[in-house]
């Protein structure tokens, strides 16, 4: 099997948010523990390259820049994994728009449509991983991004819940995903890790594994998938690209897909209020 192209990843921690509004917000203890997990995922991924800011260097111009140098620099096939650890909050931006999900940064907030964006701007063959081990974690599925993106979110989009290095999300990933540091022999598929989650999370957390791309879903996770895919699988992916539809549409699809038992898929070809992410 030929190896996997050049990976980049971006480790975001912010402990203590900066804003006004989470100046009386705890501090999240566990995020230094979550992310030396996920710099041991990055690695067994085969990603070589990491860029870790945290703390005072987890602020908007840090995160942004390094994205956009993600998106101008990164292989157009490689592998780009983002995680983040931290707050995140339901702001309103503009006196005109509804509240929107953000995460809470060293030096104030970054709404996850800017996020989305800044993914939207790499190439579309690059394969994306996000791991957000935050409040609203899934949230990022509401948004339509070209290249293909892996979504591992601690809670659902409307969830608020604290990470914890002992039973939180990022340990129960890395059991999951690593054994002696290696990848999971039984760790065979998306769909099999979602399964898991399901399984053997409690009740108050609901981690998710979402992809817009269906055909994702029987590949071994943080691998390139594209090389690996059947041919079909292109073909089955373009015909569930988001389309104008209607919100009714769009209920009845997902509850055919639950009922299918496809475990963690928010949105198969949209969501109602779904926005295409601009660079």
């Amino acid at each position: 099997m030929p190896p996997d192209p050049p990976g980049l990843a971006v480790h975001v921690g912010a402990g203590r948010p900066a804003g006004p509004r989470q100046a009386h917000w705890p501090a999240v203890r566990s995020w230094r523990d979550t992310l030396e997990r996920m710099s041991r995922l990055a690695a067994a991924a085969e990603i070589t390259c990491q860029h870790q800011l945290l703390g005072s260097r987890a602020s908007r111009a840090e995160v942004t820049g390094t994205l956009r140098q993600a998106a101008a620099a990164l292989d157009p096939r490689g592998h780009l994994m983002l995680t983040f650890t931290g707050h995140s909050d339901r702001e309103r931006i503009r006196p005109d728009r509804p509240p929107e999900v953000a995460w809470c940064l060293a030096d104030g907030t970054l709404p996850l449509s800017e996020v989305a964006a800044l993914l939207a701007a790499v190439p579309p063959t690059v394969f994306i991983t996000v791991i957000a081990d935050t409040c609203y974690a899934a949230a990022l599925s509401r948004f339509t991004i070209p290249a293909t993106v892996v979504l591992l979110a601690a809670c659902g989009p409307d969830q608020e819940i604290l990470a914890n290095p002992a039973t939180g999300f990022a340990a129960r990933l890395e059991r999951l995903m690593l054994a002696d540091g290696q990848p999971n022999p039984a760790c065979t598929s998306y769909l099999w890790l979602s399964r898991q989650f399901r399984r053997d999370s409690p009740d108050v957390e609901r981690p998710q594994v979402w992809t817009n791309r269906p055909s994702v879903w029987s590949q071994r996770p943080l691998r390139y998938p594209a090389a690996r895919l059947p041919t079909q699988a292109a073909a089955w992916d373009k015909a569930w690209m988001p389309q104008p539809c209607r919100s009714s549409d769009v209920v009845a699809a997902s509850m055919s897909f639950g009922s299918a038992g496809m475990p963690g898929v928010l949105t198969l070809g949209g969501t109602p209020g779904k926005r295409k992410a601009t660079a």
